[in-house]
């Protein structure tokens, strides 16, 4: 039976930006959309794919089964994020990511800083960073020993050994728990960065002083003077020490299981036995459940697409003709590309079975077996591929498999490869061949049918994020049949304050969306951090990060046809990002506020009293002058250098293995109609490019991620 979405013939395409935790924001947006859409494209990055995969596997079981069960369950996502577990009790969110052993320590340091200001979450880490690193805080501990042992001899030369070194010990003791206690308030030094540092140290020598003058009988004023003032001097420098040594076990470490762990400190995988599933864990199986999957093979694009899983030789389909299309982004750091999942380009890639059996469950890397194996069968029937792939050499060399077909490929591998946050999870690694390499040149005396190794190069794969956060291009045409919604995640604006305690549809800041063409021009920027030197240089180099991750996401967001189908959440600075334990208050509001962007969506483009809504009027509208201002443009710039001829010279020189007489002939008539195209533009009364809304747009050859 038909869903009310699916008797309506509305469709929809959907792209969700990246944000790791902002994920949250997506569930309930998604569902709310399906009541009125069916969705035909959907996209993301990082965190947007994982709702986008999401989106695709509960639209399957809509067109599959005429079920809306996968949309009602991806409502409900955000609160069971939310629920807490474990002791001490954090949140499922919490619980998606756990770290490798090797640097399980780390991890905990890093976990101290969560949902803190700055000084604070940096106090907490030093703190949490000698307790994991006790073995190196206790070598500084007896090298402090050592300072403080002749500070109390000072005082009185004449104590017994044995008082001398348990009022030392004591003296340290004292020194470093409050040292502690100073750390864990390290946030109230920006409030009095004077006073605050000042009041600690003398009340610590005010301290030293009594315990020199009761326990251990100091013998002159001036003796316990010096002493004093020379513990208030070593104390600090051994509560250095041991953080020092801490920090540099704590660094050479971390690079150390970092490497060790595909770059990241998460593997995706479950490392806690008898606690809740990891991220990648947990997510093969969420996917399965939405679509309603419960056989031997987790969800493939081929499921999504209604395409015949019928083994590796078929060939793959078209964007057009894919039932529910999905699209990811990842980035290929190790070659410095972009590309989108399924892949587009014909560069065959291969996997180490090994390695991936650390990153995907058991039935995940057994369907990419049986798939790798089929596909290399197909290749070496069609005589496409009769050579081993391997990587590394002599005892190291391992046989890599091939990466099967988009069609056969699981869609959480898809979302896991776009989702390797770059740290905190994993990098995916895969194989090509270089052909540029002499040694993957067949030599000339060795038959084209022998066998042939070929020697492949790792490439990293890590998030998505890193090229584009937002893939608005995925989906777009010149004149859409239908809308493509996006979805971006911004800081709040500091005329436009969120109040938490207030519902999202009753404050301007939260959600906004354009309502006419005026709205959605001017982009707001916060203001550098220049007020101090270091905090101005550590924003100056964040900046040029965040530019070169952005920066063609922002040029699209304030253009015409752009701005009006982009609906902007505002985000609470402990709301998503990296706050993997967020409070259960917190989730909710977040994903409160991405329904009540649907709900914007689908009262600007889907009114119910009305054949065709003022948004997508309008939006339509504003493609049709756009497309037809770069059409003129283009069409003016080519007209000189087409009536000329030159063209139709080049065309009679084409090789005759790539154009037939009638290819000829079709690119002839083709030149001639853009020339005449280009004459009747000439006409000065009237230009469709200065009707074009602004900024203009330009139309160019780019190439295809």
């Amino acid at each position: 039976m038909a869903s009310a979405a699916q008797s309506n013939s509305a469709q929809c395409d959907l792209v969700m930006k990246g944000g790791i935790t902002s994920g949250v924001v997506y569930p309930k947006l998604i569902a709310e959309l399906a009541t009125r859409y069916v969705f035909k494209n959907i996209g993301g990055t990082s965190a947007g794919a994982i709702a986008a995969a999401a989106c695709a596997a509960a639209e399957h079981r809509r067109q599959a089964a005429g079920d809306d069960g996968g949309f009602a369950a991806l409502s409900e996502l955000p609160q069971q994020l939310g629920q807490a577990s474990g002791r001490p009790a954090r949140s499922m969110l919490f619980h998606l990511f756990q770290p490798a052993p090797a640097v399980a320590r780390h991890f905990a340091v890093l976990v101290s800083m969560l949902n803190k200001p700055p000084l604070q979450a940096g106090g907490h880490a030093l703190l949490a960073m000698v307790v994991q690193f006790w073995g190196m805080a206790l070598l500084g501990a007896l090298l402090a020993l050592l300072l403080f042992e002749p500070v109390v001899r000072m005082a009185a030369p004449a104590a017994r050994g044995a008082l001398v070194f348990w009022c030392a010990l004591v003296l340290l003791g004292a020194w470093w728990l409050w040292a502690a206690f100073g750390l864990r308030r390290l946030a109230r030094v920006k409030e009095s960065p004077l006073i605050a540092p000042a009041l600690w140290w003398v009340l610590g020598l005010l301290f030293t002083a009594l315990l020199l003058r009761f326990a251990v009988q100091a013998e002159s004023a001036g003796r316990l003077l010096a002493a004093t003032v020379a513990a208030g001097v070593a104390a600090p420098l051994t509560i250095g020490l041991a953080l020092a040594l801490s920090g540099l076990r704590f660094a050479l470490t971390l690079v150390r299981g970092m490497h060790a762990n595909g770059y990241g400190i998460c593997s995706g995988r479950t490392t806690r036995a008898g606690e809740h599933p990891a991220l990648t864990d947990w997510l093969t199986g969420y996917l399965d459940t939405l679509a309603g999957v419960n056989g031997e093979r987790p969800l493939a694009f081929g499921d999504l697409w209604h395409a015949p899983m019928n083994g590796p030789c078929f060939s793959d389909v078209a964007p057009k003709d894919r039932r529910v299309n999905l699209e990811v982004m990842t980035t290929a750091v190790s070659q410095q590309l972009c590309f989108a999942i399924p892949f587009r380009g014909d560069q065959e890639l291969y996997y180490d079975p090994a390695e991936w059996e650390r990153l995907f469950p058991e039935r995940v890397t057994r369907w990419l077996a049986q798939a790798s194996a089929e596909q290399a069968r197909c290749a070496i029937e069609a005589g496409t591929r009769a050579q081993r792939v391997v990587f590394g050499d002599g005892a190291n060399e391992r046989v890599l498999s091939v990466l099967p077909a988009n069609v056969n490929l699981p869609v959480v591998v898809a979302v896991r490869m776009s989702l390797s946050f770059p740290a905190l999870l994993s990098a995916v690694p895969l194989y090509a061949v270089d052909f540029t390499r002499k040694l993957n040149q067949r030599p000339a005396d060795v038959a084209a049918d022998a066998p042939f190794t070929l020697r492949a190069t790792r490439i990293w794969f890590s998030d998505g994020g890193i090229a584009s956060n937002m893939p608005l291009h995925f989906f777009d045409a010149p004149l859409p049949g239908h809308p493509t919604f996006a979805v971006d995640l911004k800081a709040e604006h500091p005329d436009f304050r969120v109040d938490p305690t207030r519902k999202a549809a009753d404050q301007p800041g939260r959600v906004y969306l354009p309502t006419d063409n005026t709205g959605g021009r001017l982009r707001y920027w916060p203001a550098p951090s220049d007020g101090t030197a270091l905090g101005g240089l550590i924003g100056f180099f964040v900046g040029i990060v965040h530019t070169m991750q952005n920066w063609r996401d922002e040029l699209q967001f304030p253009y015409p046809g752009y701005r009006d189908r982009i609906v902007q959440v505002s985000q609470l600075k402990d709301e998503g990002g990296l706050n993997l334990d967020m409070p259960a208050a917190n989730i909710d509001r977040l994903s409160d506020a991405g329904e009540n962007a649907a709900e914007r969506l689908i009262a600007r483009f889907y009114p119910p009293d009305a054949p065709v809504s003022e948004g997508w009027k309008n939006h339509r509208e504003v493609r049709l002058r756009t497309f037809l201002g770069v059409l003129e443009e283009m069409a003016l710039a080519l007209e000189p250098k087409l009536a000329a001829g030159r063209w139709d010279a080049v065309v009679d020189g084409v090789s005759p293995n790539t154009y037939t007489q009638r290819h000829d002939e079709l690119a002839k008539q083709w030149l001639q109609r853009l020339a005449e195209f280009g004459a009747l533009l000439h006409e000065p009364q009237t230009s469709l490019e200065e009707r074009a809304p602004r900024p203009r747009a330009s139309m160019r050859i780019a190439p295809r991620i």
